[in-house]
């Protein structure tokens, strides 16, 4: 059987975006081998210890090498049972590197955070990998159904009654509203307050406000389809179907995860670890995504679609 036959019929931009890849890789290796001569670093010293100009241009490049594995082997994963959706994951990543490189280039460290949107493409094929690897285990079909379980393993919930003789399982939506609205509330609090208290780009680079942004995207993005609907209960019509509701939730989880997962890097990456003065815009950037996320799943799984009317 030949290779063109095992493939899907879409791995073809896959390749593509191997290509691009490529090309990324030699960019980057070019300006390093210019900078080498314009900074007069000779082979095989690593790093200048005289102009940190010619670091942040080797760094721009460094720093790919060492992701670049990783990237290419849940790329590769990925592409294999989903080579469209990869695809455009991959050139996220890809293209998020050039932007990366050129905030380096500039000469401030901080301004590589240009390219932090490339988290979306990284943690989408990490997402896309584990999805395929659940597929191989047989746990996303029949009884072991996790998109099933997920939808509603909190359907069933019911608070008792207390002493008082309130119905709370009567008033379970109206709780879980008000808590998720008070979790998102909260986060945009904290980064607000962060923002006034810190307005310098110096100790709060304005980039990391992309975190919080696409955390309430995928927000939205989460609550914009039912748990029904997920289940395929009811919804057997429209646009999307329930295999586009899935899909659907699927990309708000990825982005929620990875804003999650980006700000947790924010945090310890560009404030812990550089030991910054102020660690509070740091901080604030976690807790904000934090409160979000768990926002989202309150919100989502909090409530019972049996009390819709």
């Amino acid at each position: 059987m030949e290779i063109l036959d095992l493939l899907p019929a879409n791995f073809g931009y896959v390749i593509l975006t191997y290509f691009y890849s490529w090309v990324m890789l030699t960019y980057l290796g070019v300006n390093v081998g210019r900078a080498r001569k314009k900074y007069d670093v000779k082979y095989p010293t690593m790093y200048s210890t005289k102009d940190d100009m010619f670091n942040c241009i080797q760094r721009a490049h460094q720093n790919t090498l060492e992701v670049y594995p990783q990237w290419l082997v849940f790329q590769t994963i990925a592409a294999i049972v989903y080579p469209t959706a990869a695809s455009v994951l991959g050139v996220i990543w890809v293209t998020s590197r050039f932007s990366y490189a050129w905030g380096y280039y500039t000469g401030n460290p901080a301004k590589r955070l240009n390219g932090a949107y490339g988290y979306i493409g990284l943690f989408g094929v990490i997402i896309l990998s584990l999805s395929v690897a659940l597929q191989l285990l047989g746990w996303t079909t029949g009884e072991n159904n996790i998109v099933r379980k997920m939808s509603g393993f909190l359907d069933g919930i019911r608070c008792g009654d207390c002493e008082c003789n309130i119905d709370w399982g009567e008033k379970r939506n109206t709780i879980a509203s008000i808590a998720a609205g008070v979790l998102f509330f909260t986060g945009w609090w904290i980064i607000i307050d962060a923002a006034i208290m810190y307005p310098k780009e110096e100790d709060f680079h304005h980039a990391y406000h992309t975190c919080g942004v696409i955390a309430t995207i995928a927000f939205l993005m989460i609550n914009a389809v039912s748990n029904g609907q997920v289940r395929g209960d009811s919804y057997s019509e429209g646009c999307m179907g329930q295999t586009g509701a899935r899909v659907w939730l699927f990309i708000g989880f990825m982005l929620a995860f990875g804003s999650l997962i980006a700000s947790m890097w924010i945090l310890f990456g560009g404030f812990v670890v550089p030991a910054k003065a102020a660690v509070y815009p740091g901080i604030a950037v976690f807790f904000q995504n934090a409160f979000i996320f768990f926002g989202g799943l309150v919100f989502k799984f909090g409530r019972t679609e049996d009390l819709w009317q």
